[in-house]
């Protein structure tokens, strides 16, 4: 009986210091957009990799919506394929959960930040093709996406430990309108780093159901 709990500590104990990879790719050419999010783990014999090549808007009655086709790929086979809607009124849905998270958590943000200086970024490019149609104005435009790369980036080397000096450029193509960015990101994270996080949200989650529970009485 020993043994067996000699295995499942050992395989515990691997699973905490299991390192993984997050592979992170944006594309776009004109109007077509290709995102990429890969995680992986043990040199890859692990790997779950979700596509969207294709992104685009549509009108509705009840406001624009993003239209995204979206595939994911488990160890080289693709196991889904749908396209789906994004809708203003799913954003707000969203948008409502993450507040009333945030209620409940709002002194978990010391352990989220201490959470992202150990994600390590070893691999950051971004590289962008783009012209305005006139000199003029691709030169204005030029200035502005190294403005705005910089903010990205010091944004970036802030919340995360950055371990790799970011490869930038903006080539300007100064009598044509075109555009063509592409982005690579490569994040590593211990996996017991992100099971402790998940724990501690839980344990903060069921605290917060508690004290309004116990409080809904004297309320009424």
């Amino acid at each position: 009986m020993s043994w067996l709990i000699g295995i499942v500590l050992f395989l515990f104990l691997m699973l905490l210091i299991t390192p993984v990879q997050i592979h992170l790719y944006y594309g776009r050419v004109g109007e077509n957009d290709h995102i990429v999010v890969e995680l992986s783990a043990w040199y890859r014999l692990i790997r779950r990799k979700y596509e969207i090549p294709m992104v685009f808007m549509k009108a509705t009655e009840e406001g624009p919506e993003v239209v995204a086709k979206v595939e994911t790929v488990q160890q080289k086979t693709k196991t889904k394929d749908k396209v789906q809607d994004l809708t203003r009124k799913q954003v707000n849905k969203w948008y409502h959960n993450y507040r009333e998270v945030l209620e409940k958590v709002h002194d978990m943000q010391p352990l989220f930040k201490k959470f992202f200086r150990r994600i390590h970024c070893t691999r950051l490019e971004w590289h962008t093709v783009m012209g305005a149609g006139q000199a003029s104005e691709t030169g204005a435009l030029t200035g502005i996406i190294w403005a705005v790369k910089s903010m990205i980036v010091g944004a970036i080397s802030n919340a995360i430990s950055l371990r790799v000096l970011p490869s930038l450029s903006v080539q300007p193509v100064w009598n044509q309108a075109f555009i063509r960015t592409q982005f690579h990101c490569e994040l590593h994270v211990i996996l017991g780093h992100i099971l402790l996080v998940v724990f501690r949200l839980f344990i903060q989650l069921r605290k917060g159901r508690t004290r309004k529970w116990r409080t809904a009485p004297s309320e009424a």
